[in-house]
């Protein structure tokens, strides 16, 4: 298995410091699963939405995929100790390692 995959798999969640990323998604977390799936959960007051997706690595890009409505998405990013960063065309957002599940 890439050694970027198993950096990824785990729950992340927006960073709390990071206002661009608090600012553009919200508070968010994202559980990379080994079989390729992804739980993407936005939380929201007094509620969560989550989104099934499936993801798989290429070197440093991350692609997403939402099957009930394919479109794929590639990212690159970067981890470096806790932290996850998604790198974009015009931004990037950061996303801590959780502890415990969400």
């Amino acid at each position: 298995m890439d050694a970027n995959r198993v950096d990824l798999l785990g729950v992340w969640m927006t960073d709390p410091d990071g206002l661009a990323s608090l600012n553009e998604y919200g508070k968010v977390s994202m559980g990379f699963r080994p079989d390729g799936q992804l739980i993407y959960t936005i939380f929201e007051e007094g509620k969560r939405q989550v989104m099934l997706l499936v993801h798989q690595i290429e070197g440093d890009v991350l692609i997403t995929n939402q099957p009930s409505s394919p479109r794929e998405e590639r990212t690159r990013f970067e981890i470096r100790g806790d932290t996850l960063t998604l790198f974009y065309a015009d931004h990037q957002s950061s996303y801590k390692r959780a502890v415990e599940a969400v």
